[in-house]
């Protein structure tokens, strides 16, 4: 038995026997189940990439190799056998391990992934700038990322570069968060084989050696071609080995062995188990064990104990589109995120006006567009990282052609373990970059159902941004009629520092105010854009100091616009921003220890409520 907590480095690997290597990958699926109930993390994705994260460090040489995990969350096993088991405890916790690849932990972390698809382009720049010729670039890529287009913009450039020699490791495990979706996850179950075919290979191998099934892999292509016709990645230039069973040790070493041999592209197709190991996560076709919290190891329940009526800001969003379309028609369309978005109940009650369109946020935005331009209202939602994927297509195709498109924007602001690449404090300067486009965050879910209502009978694109939390909140009793014009709402009233802001973060300020008797009035600026003017010049007027508070960057945040209004306008103000700096990387770990380490704690805000 190997000490996980005592690996320095993964050289030990190849001197252990394949006995051996099966009850380290028991051992890391023990320790995975163990301290990822403790911490939360992204749990099934890496019970299912075990055996094959040995065998790739079994095989290749990481002194030289350069391995790529697409998307980085699949990475926990790779990161155990570069030493690093120890700093579990504090997975994905402030000051902690990161979740994800993240360079400065280790010189192993080739490639920092926090978003799908990329690492097919990467290793193509990293193979044509590679003055060492010998070195392999290998990219274990997987939870349905190859379906992404920028996946096969880079399998279209690899697979005509026949000097250069990628090897691709597609892990085939059915699921991204929730199961694939589209064709592709067709076409891959078909290349998963007929049942012919998989006993013909199972007797082919069994019947020759080793030496003679690789002399013979092109025989081999041309009888599986007549069986099975239709594989896409020998059309597009992939010298294609699979499927093998990937979570069979002994298959895996063997298959990367033959691969390593290869001299031009090649994908090798691995069929995992997403949760492998244990019961709750290999039961799991909803997505729950994706990522998690705590939780019971012993039962696969969360140890987080809901109040009463708590909900998310995803569940209300969900439970009013349902609610909505019990009397309006209307469509909603996300890229993979209808397990993180809530939005089961919605899909199985009106599947043929569901559309998850996989990880495709590019087509999901132009799709909107379709939409909208045959007179159709349309719901497109995105988490606010993924909302940056696809600039363009809403830049142009949506905000530049002024269509009605609603936008909501999940997890908005700071989002907290899924650290740098996830913080949504980007899209409101995003999206403020764009004509015609309406932005509002609401301060809670009544005002949410009534800037949803609003935005169902705009005529031009509006987003709606709301937070991560959860919120007290009894669903049936939301007032669904109601509307609220873009417009800002004086929350509390005082006679010295007027503070403004918007979304949940507003009901704390007002809490904070009155608890510690600060004579402040606080405005909820719940429409970011158009900014409600009378409001504003009301609060320029009667406050000598204004202060803006926003969970985003200052570059592009509403307190610039203030600025500007003011200068333009002759007003001398004192005018102070709480944000966060520009060219600031956020990094994870709980939402309140970010806020507290960059200055939005309640003390901090307490001390800047007050005048100076």
């Amino acid at each position: 038995m190997i000490d996980l907590l005592e690996i320095k480095d993964p050289s030990f690997i190849k001197d252990m026997s394949i006995k051996e290597l099966k009850e380290l990958a028991w051992q890391i699926r023990e320790f995975l189940v163990d301290h990822i109930s403790k911490t939360g993390g992204h749990l099934s994705s890496n019970l299912g990439v075990v055996e094959i994260t040995i065998a790739m460090y079994y095989v290749f040489d990481p002194e030289k190799d350069k391995f790529l995990f697409d998307v980085g969350h699949q990475s926990y096993v790779h990161k155990i056998l570069t030493g690093r088991a120890k700093d579990f405890e504090n997975l994905r916790q402030f000051g902690g391990m990161s979740g994800y690849i993240r360079r400065e932990e280790s010189k192993y972390d080739i490639w920092e992934s926090g978003h799908s698809s990329t690492t097919i382009s990467a290793m193509a720049g990293m193979l044509i700038g590679n003055e060492n010729k010998s070195e392999k670039v290998v990219s274990l890529i997987g939870d349905s990322s190859i379906m992404n287009g920028v996946a096969f913009e880079g399998l279209n450039f690899l697979g005509s570069q026949s000097k250069l020699a990628p090897i691709i490791i597609l892990n085939d495990n059915k699921m991204g968060i929730s199961k694939s979706v589209g064709a592709l996850s067709k076409a891959l179950s078909r290349l998963r084989g007929t049942r012919f075919w998989r006993g013909f290979k199972r007797v082919l191998n069994f019947i020759f050696p080793t030496f003679i099934t690789n002399r013979f892999h092109q025989l081999k292509r041309g009888v599986k071609a007549f069986i099975q016709h239709d594989n896409i990645f020998e059309d597009l230039g992939f010298d294609y080995y699979g499927p093998i069973k990937g979570n069979d040790l002994r298959a895996c070493i063997k298959a990367l062995q033959r691969v390593q041999k290869n001299t031009e592209p090649v994908i090798l197709h691995v069929i995992t188990q997403k949760g492998k190991g244990y019961a709750p996560s290999e039961l799991d076709q909803e997505g729950s064990f994706h990522g998690v919290g705590p939780f019971d190891k012993h039962t696969g329940k969360s140890l987080k104990v809901l109040k009463p009526n708590e909900c998310s800001y995803s569940e209300v969003v969900s439970h009013y589109l349902k609610t909505k379309r019990e009397t309006e028609q209307f469509y909603v369309v996300t890229p993979a995120m209808k397990a993180g978005a809530k939005l089961e109940k919605f899909a199985e009650s009106y599947p043929n006006d569901f559309y998850d369109v996989g990880i495709a946020e590019e087509h999901a935005a132009d799709m909107a567009a379709g939409m909208a331009l045959k007179d159709k209202k349309v719901v497109l939602l995105y988490y606010s990282t993924f909302s940056q994927r696809a600039f363009d297509q809403v830049l142009n195709d949506i905000a530049r052609q002024n269509l009605p498109v609603i936008i909501g924007i999940d997890r908005a602001g700071v989002v907290g373990e899924d650290g740098a690449t996830h913080q949504g404090i980007y899209d409101i300067a995003m999206f403020k970059l764009m004509p015609n486009m309406t932005i509002a965050m609401p301060r809670n879910p009544e005002e949410l159902v009534g800037i949803f209502n609003y935005a169902f009978t705009h005529q031009g694109p509006i987003v709606i941004r709301y937070p991560r939390g959860c919120v007290i909140q009894n669903l049936y009793t939301l007032d669904y009629k109601n509307m609220i014009l873009p417009s800002w709402e004086f929350l509390k009233r005082g006679h010295q520092k007027c503070v403004i802001s918007y979304g949940p973060d507003v009901e704390r300020f007002v809490k904070l105010a009155e608890e510690n008797e600060i004579d402040c009035s606080i405005l909820d600026a719940r429409y970011i854009r158009p900014m409600d003017l009378i409001a504003l010049e009301e609060a320029l007027k009667t406050h000598d100091q204004i202060l803006v508070i926003e969970q985003t960057t200052i570059r592009g945040s509403l307190y610039e616009d203030i600025v500007v209004y003011a200068h333009e306008h002759q007003f001398t103000n004192k005018i102070e921003s709480i944000s966060f700096a520009e060219n600031l990387t956020l990094p994870h770990g709980k939402i309140q220890d970010v806020l507290d380490h960059y200055g939005m704690s309640n003390e901090d805000i307490i001390k800047k409520m007050r005048v100076d």
